[in-house]
């Protein structure tokens, strides 16, 4: 039966330890660099590479995670040094969300397996494929998709499949979330979010608060737990159990590992159809195994993730954002300040209980000795609590849970077996042969397992008492201090035999030192010549037919040459930078087209009618502007087949090309479609590097929107040529597969035109659309963006044109905001907006 990997958090040492005792098959951990949990205990280099000797020596794989997206000046400076010596000691695999340190890698360490992470929002093997050619062997999969998807993954590609099984939940769509970054510069790109899911918000429709007082916390899923769902899981293909938690405890990654790992192999010995058996027969190992893990962490239960559940209010935690330990009983009376409860579950010396009143924490306290279920627990509360009779009682800390896990899987480690032949002979150096399998799959083709053989004093005769095999297998055995210990030990002695016991010790250390020893160095490797190592063909994804159509097409000039009356007023003839307008209903194009400064219309897809695209691509056309369809946000399987489809209702042949969001898109126009139009990047496929441009550049594509998160400095060390700027509009910070409406009050299919209000702490308002066609949320930010007043900085970057996204604005508000931006922007006048506060965005501060 199929191997399936357990892959454990370690966000310092004392987890990877914990983790590799307690069972798993390989860690993901995070270097002082790049990677996505910025603020955990990061290894530093001489710590991260005894790391990976360690896990290499007991057959385990570590995957270092360089999941963020890198700054040019970053990728230039320091990456390739940074990777290089993990590289050099034998680091299983690098987690990369950034195409260009992704193609960096794969040219400068080309025999080291890249990980797409889940920040590359992979929905689908077709979004995949387009990576496969970069060295990319395993994808992990958007913690969205159902099974039907993943299955469906493992019917069409030859990827590792990696997917989460255990931890918290973004409420976003992973790589896809700007709220963090736009409200306080932490960007959950580079590795900060600073968890504003996890906030209390208030929400209203058309004035009218519909949100629960007691519900706040809108936002919040539940952390997944698929225990119960293990048969299901490895009957779906999937490769990799993935963990979420590096930012927890050590006990906390042992506990959950030790359960998975206890129910894999229970499926792996029984098979699908007895372990289904077995635990219908057997409910209670679940029920015990699931109170643990809720032990060591929690928020309001669990949920199963999206495997079975497309969204909903059981899977959100909207009472508590954070960890809501086991109910373990509830006040049965209270005089004074003396409480009695009445315990449903045992409870331990050092446990903390907390008492709840409405679900809101009252007191809480250490217990002090042990109590079991069924009986009352009697405690002092502090005078004024407001504790009542038949309050919840809730434990946070099960103190005998984590000591429990500390001592198994912390205070010792789990040894190494290995075998060994000792030989003495009167007269000649005795001799000390020990082995070891490698087991790692990072050497697959290593079948003879790491031989040692050390060689030590003359043996002398003994004049008295020879020496036993016994006492030598005694002294022999005493493997204490290193990873091993015997699973098998021949001792072959000649003659009366006389060893002193400090050269014996001294033989068996040095042997099992250079056993150590050996079995690391095994993975070592040296970094061969690939600096011109340039990936100098397009991609196999596009045919040679499409490309050499593609290379025909003719680069369209954005600086436009406009002689009419303009906006203002004036006519003239000069040349200005070309405007480009992305619309969301019919009623915004009147006014773009009788604007002659814009040039080129982005019409998106996912808000437009498809009955009328014919139309409005018509009327653009009529008018002389140049028409590009924008594509849905997220593209899963479902999406995908029905664009595949009924193409016919979209792939308009006056149109000029079109605008991707994601890899499963480009795939879809490429591979499956063919098209020969031009392929444009909306700012969510992040371009912040020149190697992340010559990616795309591999492909065919050549024009990107430039980051939302690079402020002006960087965007001038990037250089701007290939690059168009959005300068307007409201920003989506985060878009999710959860619908607010639904989780508030009821689901309302169909594509409503007023969106709800997202309200937080701070009586920041943000604005929540429902995409029903597609069944996602997409919440926008609560200020627009502006660069008005920015002109001379923005020119002076020379970007390829300028973009305004209009959402939410009618015909007259789309005709106000263009006027201005025509009047500052192509003829030198002064402009301004009325009404409400408009933001700069990352333009001036950047990101952390």
């Amino acid at each position: 039966m199929k191997k399936v990997e357990i892959l454990a958090p370690a966000g310092s040492v004392e987890s990877m330890r914990a983790a590799i005792n307690a069972g798993c098959d390989a860690v993901y951990i995070g270097g002082m660099k790049f990677g996505a949990r910025a603020y955990a205990n990061n290894l530093t280099e001489d710590v991260l590479l005894d790391a990976i000797d360690y896990a290499h020596v007991r057959g385990k794989q570590l995957y270092l995670t360089v999941n963020t997206l890198l700054k040019q000046e970053e990728l230039e400076d320091s990456l390739y040094e940074y990777i290089r010596k993990y590289y050099e000691h034998g680091l299983d695999a690098v987690i990369v969300q950034d195409v260009g340190v992704m193609r960096f890698i794969h040219e400068n360490f080309p025999d080291l397996p890249i990980h797409a992470s889940t920040q590359m929002t992979l929905t689908m093997a077709q979004g995949a494929e387009v990576l496969k050619e970069y060295g990319v062997t395993r994808m992990v999969t958007s913690r969205e998709l159902d099974l039907k998807e993943i299955k469906r993954i493992r019917e069409t590609t030859s990827l590792e499949i990696e997917s989460f099984v255990h931890g918290a939940l973004c409420y976003c769509y992973s790589g896809q979330c700007f709220m963090s970054s736009m409200i306080g510069g932490r960007s959950g790109n580079r590795g900060r979010c600073a968890q504003p899911c996890r906030m209390e918000y208030r929400v209203s429709e058309q004035g009218k608060r519909v949100s629960s007082s007691e519900e706040s916390y809108i936002l919040s899923p539940k952390d997944m737990c698929t225990l119960s769902n293990v048969a299901d899981l490895m009957d779906s293909g999937i490769d990799s159990f993935k963990i979420e938690g590096r930012m927890k405890r050590y006990e906390y990654s042992a506990g959950v590992v030790e359960a998975y790992r206890r129910e894999i192999d229970r499926y792996l010995e029984l098979g699908s159809i007895k372990y289904r058996e077995f635990h219908k027969n057997n409910p209670k190992v679940l029920r015990d195994e699931m109170l643990r893990l809720q032990d060591l962490y929690n928020r309001g239960g669990f949920n199963q993730g999206y495997y079975n559940s497309h969204n909903g209010k059981e899977m959100m935690s909207m009472h508590r954002p954070n960890h809501s330990g086991v109910l373990v009983g509830s006040v049965k009376s209270k005089k004074g300040i003396q409480a009695e409860i009445l315990l449903k579950e045992d409870v331990n010396a050092q446990d903390i209980l907390e008492f709840r009143n409405s679900g809101e924490k009252t007191y809480d306290f250490t217990v002090k000795d042990g109590v079991g279920k069924g009986h009352i627990l009697t405690t002092n509360v502090k005078p004024g609590s407001k504790i009542e009779i038949g309050d919840e009682v809730y434990r946070t800390k099960n103190e005998a849970l984590l000591s429990e896990l500390s001592e198994k899987y912390y205070d010792t480690d789990k040894k190494v077996l290995a075998y060994g032949s000792f030989y003495a002979k009167v007269g000649e150096p005795m001799s000390f042969t020990v082995w070891a399998d490698i087991s790692s799959d990072s050497l697959a083709d290593k079948t003879e397992p790491i031989t040692i053989t050390e060689y030590g004093e003359i043996v002398m005769e003994a004049k008295n008492q020879p020496m036993s095999e016994e006492n030598i297998r005694e002294k022999l055995m005493k493997t204490k201090d290193t990873p091993f210990e015997f699973d098998n030990l021949t001792i072959y002695l000649e003659g009366n035999v006389f060893l002193p016991v400090s050269k014996l010790n001294e033989l068996r250390r040095t042997a099992l030192i250079q056993l150590e020893e050996a079995m690391a160095s095994a993975f070592r490797r040296e970094v061969g010549d690939h600096s011109n190592n340039q990936v100098d063909k397009l991609s196999e994804l596009v045919d040679s037919e499409t490309m050499d159509q593609i290379g025909t097409i003719e680069t369209k000039n954005q600086i436009g040459t406009t002689e009419t009356k303009n906006q203002i007023g004036t006519t003239e003839t000069r040349d200005h930078i070309g405007l480009i307008t992305t619309i969301r209903n019919k009623n915004q194009l009147s006014p773009v087209l009788d604007c002659p400064e814009v040039q080129i219309v982005y019409l998106d897809l996912a808000e437009l009618s498809r009955k009328e695209l014919p139309n409005l691509v018509a009327r653009c056309k009529e008018r002389g502007k140049i028409v590009y369809l924008l594509l849905p946000h997220i593209m899963r399987a479902p999406t995908y087949d029905e664009y595949l489809k009924n193409k016919e209702l979209w792939m308009v042949d006056t149109i000029d090309g079109y605008v991707i969001k994601n890899f499963e898109e480009l795939y879809l126009l490429r591979t499956e479609l063919k098209t020969s139009k031009e392929i444009r990047l909306d700012y969510n496929m992040y371009v912040l590097n020149h190697e992340a441009e010559k990616f795309y550049q591999d492909l065919g594509i050549n024009n990107f929107t430039a980051s939302i998160e690079l402020n002006q400095s960087e965007l001038i060390k990037l250089g701007c040529k290939n690059f168009d700027l959005l300068v307007y509009g409201y920003l989506p910070l985060m878009v999710s597969a959860q619908c607010v409406r639904k989780n508030t009050t009821e689901c309302k299919p169909g594509n409503l035109n007023q969106p709800a209000i997202l309200e937080d702490r701070m009586h920041m308002k943000f604005r929540v659309k429902t995409n029903c066609n597609y069944c996602y949320n997409t919440i926008y930010n609560s200020k627009c963006l502006s660069l008005l007043s920015s002109q001379s900085e923005v020119l002076s970057l020379a970007p390829k044109s300028l973009r305004l996204d209009f959402t939410f604005e009618d015909e007259n508000e789309v005709a106000k905001v263009l006027r201005q931006f025509v009047r500052v922007y192509c003829y030198g006048e002064s402009g301004s907006l009325p009404g409400e506060e408009y933001s700069k965005g990352h333009f001036k501060r950047g990101i952390l």
